[in-house]
């Protein structure tokens, strides 16, 4: 008797503090690894500022790229490592069951040494090379990025987070991303819409992936309803590249609308064949649709 109630009493431990387990028995394939170590969302970042520079024709330096790289893998870092934290309570969401936030888990230690290092250099060059608009601007987005943490990640006090995470996350990283072309920016081209599609564009591929991962509705409905947004981004993009860019010196702005449009399109085909692609697959194909700027460097380089 006494070693049924050992064992219940393990089994009611176990219970009450489970362990992370695997989301697959197999190993995490090698496609997988760039948005493991979170370096995906770092190069799609430094590909966009390098299309808003080349469209708005703002001097950009290897610093700009280096310090936008750093900063954007510290917040996606710091995001996995709260979500690794609550994986270790025992959070059970369906949006942590993934191979990036086990892997995060077991590696916890070492990412968080690399957090403080990187985030260390970043600053650093920062404060030595970033020029003082860009750098104020910078300090205003590190502030919200507090406050998008505190609001939608881990809020005081055990509160529950607010909703409207993804949305908030797209305009928070298209502001980030082109804060070194417009912090300073002094010319006639028009800013806002350039930069409003552009967050429209990060906010939908942040909502296809929590759908897909189970944090939104996965139901019929609102894969609808994400399609019909790509639809009318894709219109609107492509719209602002035909008739909104009429005046004077504006035909520059063209090709910035265009891969609007473009990843927009990849990613509304992907939405609608989500049942054809695995979880990990289509958080990867999602990411990888926000890499058009690629496509105009190639050809520049051909």
């Amino acid at each position: 008797h006494r070693g049924k109630r050992d064992d219940s009493n393990q089994i009611q431990m176990a219970t009450e503090n489970p362990l992370p387990q695997e989301p697959s028995a197999e190993r995490a394939p090698f496609w997988l690894w760039p948005n493991m170590i979170s370096l995906d969302a770092p190069l799609v970042a430094v590909l966009w500022l390098g299309a808003f520079g080349t469209a708005f024709s703002a001097p950009l330096g290897i610093a700009h790229f280096v310090v936008l790289f750093f900063c954007v893998w510290c917040l996606y870092t710091t995001d996995r490592l709260i979500d690794a934290m609550k994986l270790k309570a025992g959070d059970v969401s369906p949006g942590l069951q993934t191979h990036r936030h086990h892997f995060m888990w077991r590696r916890a230690r070492l990412f968080a040494f690399l957090l403080f290092f990187v985030g260390f250099i970043g600053a650093f060059l920062a404060v030595t090379h970033m020029e003082r608009p860009i750098f104020g601007a910078g300090m205003m987005v590190m502030v919200a990025a507090v406050a998008y943490f505190g609001a939608f990640v881990s809020p005081l006090g055990n509160k529950k987070p607010l909703p409207g995470k993804e949305v908030a996350g797209g305009i928070l990283f298209a502001a980030g991303t082109t804060l070194p072309v417009f912090a300073d920016y002094s010319g006639t081209l028009p800013v806002i819409p350039a930069v409003a599609l552009f967050g429209a564009l990060c906010a939908l591929n942040l909502l296809m992936i929590a759908s897909n991962e189970g944090d939104l509705p996965s139901g019929r409905w609102f894969r609808w309803l994400l399609i019909l947004a790509g639809i009318a981004l894709v219109m609107t993009a492509v719209g602002f590249a035909i008739f909104g860019t009429t005046v004077a010196t504006a035909p520059m702005l063209r090709p910035l609308y265009f891969l609007v449009a473009l990843s927009a399109g990849a990613l509304t085909i992907l939405q609608a064949a989500r049942d054809s692609a695995s979880r990990d697959a289509f958080r990867v194909l999602a990411d990888v649709a926000l890499l058009t700027p690629l496509v105009p460097a190639a050809w520049l380089l051909g």
